[in-house]
């Protein structure tokens, strides 16, 4: 068994969930590891990437006649050579991507990043300053902790280019593009809209349950309820990220959730995205007036 469909991202925008609806129904097959990452192109990371063709394809070896198979990795959106590399390994498959108002995408992940992997940086504002060098020098792609892209927090946020790719590379006939404001609102509505778009039974109820929720606080615990707790575990041991991991853990137990992002913060990104985001508009045929507000 091979993937027929991928969720592809984009990053912190309801991935987790979905992929949770989706492996509650009895005709979709989807690993218990999430964040498979093969298909990603980029030399450095992710972290728990999947490296070798047999590894990836023992992940699906306990599909049992499901009419669909798939995976979701958030950072297939962002590679450039995703696409490409997922046409000819897996041919024309079907696509899920979930795109958020980038503006809370970007702060959201900032503090993914501050919550869960390594950075240090201790302001949105200037870990927004430092993308730009952070992006052209080679020693932070090599030396970051986890995937250098997930510090890019403007530059994930460009949808446009991104979602582009896609629909070039696949159809608009294979690429179902979701909002996350509509998965927040209307959950099962979603699920439903998937399963009919990947061809299994559309009347099924997932039950609902917010997944990866961002602003948590960060407990030791919920590090080791990953889902594929054993692989994940095992990679990231022998990859000898432990030693970088559990002292930027340690730091965070029982830290704060975040309070709201800065308005004027919130504003200049805004007016940043705001091109792109009228890019995109016209491309995905949907309505964002919201995400310009």
């Amino acid at each position: 068994m091979i993937p027929n469909f991928l969720i592809v991202g984009a990053a912190k925008s309801g991935t987790t969930s979905l992929y949770e609806y989706l492996r509650q129904h009895p005709d979709i097959f989807m690993p218990q590891w999430k964040e498979l990452s093969f298909f990603c192109g980029d030399q450095y990371g992710p972290l728990h990437k999947v490296k070798k063709p047999q590894y990836y394809d023992r992940v699906f070896a306990k599909a049992q006649n499901q009419s669909a198979v798939g995976e979701a990795s958030t950072s297939y959106l962002f590679d450039e050579a995703a696409p490409r590399r997922i046409k000819e390994g897996l041919g024309t498959i079907k696509i899920l991507i979930v795109l958020r108002d980038p503006v809370t995408m970007s702060y959201s992940l900032y503090n993914h990043q501050v919550r869960k992997e390594g950075e240090t940086i201790k302001s949105f504002e200037l870990a927004l300053a430092a993308e730009a060098g952070r992006h052209s020098n080679p020693e932070f792609k090599k030396k970051c902790y986890g995937w250098h892209a997930n510090y890019y927090y403007y530059r994930r946020g460009l949808y446009y280019p991104q979602v582009k790719r896609y629909l070039d590379t696949f159809g608009r006939n294979n690429v179902l593009i979701l909002l996350f404001e509509e998965l927040a609102n209307d959950a099962v509505a979603v699920a439903q809209k998937v399963y009919k778009f990947l061809d299994v039974d559309d009347t099924l109820v997932p039950m609902i349950k917010v997944h990866n929720p961002a602003g948590g606080i960060l407990r030791i615990p919920r590090f080791w309820e990953d889902t594929g707790l054993f692989l994940k575990t095992f990679q990231f041991v022998i990859s000898k990220n432990l030693v970088k991991k559990i002292p930027h853990l340690l730091r965070n137990i029982g830290r704060k959730p975040p309070s709201p992002i800065n308005p004027t913060t919130a504003q200049i990104l805004r007016e940043r995205f705001y091109d792109d985001i009228c890019r995109l508009e016209k491309l995905i045929n949907k309505d964002l007036s919201a995400w310009k507000e």
